[in-house]
């Protein structure tokens, strides 16, 4: 009975070796079968003493630099996502900026335009003031005229008037 406890133990515990060297082989990155044979052989040279592990020049640090490179190309990418953002942005930007000076442009020449207009009208307005003036003038006396002749039309309407009532009184 212990035997057999023991064998389900040791095979228990050579399971969990093996997968934990599978998780080991697969955390590694890359071929698969490359990475298999690379940990066979360095586990079989453990145990033989054949040699003393030492990492290769180029495996050691690329199998702990594989995460950060990895993180470092995903910092790059999202740069370059920011950076064409901000390039789009700037061009959008470039191109309200032109489209505002052109609008700033145009108004310019509207206000000029409006700035000759009014200078032409002033001149027009000063050279027909003369003119004007002797209008308004020629207006006051008219109208002066005017009152003058309106009194007298009812001073001779209320002396009709009058001499109307007394020829009705004569005749009657």
């Amino acid at each position: 009975m212990y035997a057999a406890f023991i064998f389900i133990g040791v095979l228990f515990g050579v399971a969990m070796s093996i997968t934990l060297a599978l998780f080991y082989v697969l955390s590694l990155g890359g071929d698969f079968r490359g990475n298999l044979r690379a940990v066979a052989i360095e586990l079989r040279d453990r145990l033989t003493g054949r040699r003393r592990f030492a990492p290769a020049a180029g495996e050691g640090p690329r199998v702990e630099a594989d995460p950060r490179i990895r993180s470092l190309q995903e910092e790059l990418r999202m740069a370059n996502r920011l950076l064409d953002q901000a390039r789009n942005e700037r061009e959008t930007q470039a191109a309200e900026i032109a489209r505002a000076g052109e609008r700033t442009e145009q108004l310019a020449a509207e206000l000029n335009e409006r700035d000759a207009r009014i200078l032409t009208l002033e001149t027009e307005q000063a050279r027909q003031l003369p003119q004007l003036q002797t209008l308004r003038e020629e207006l006051a006396t008219r109208s002066a005229e005017l009152g003058r002749a309106r009194r007298e039309i009812k001073d001779l309407q209320v002396e009709l008037d009058v001499l109307g009532a007394g020829a009705r009184l004569a005749s009657q």
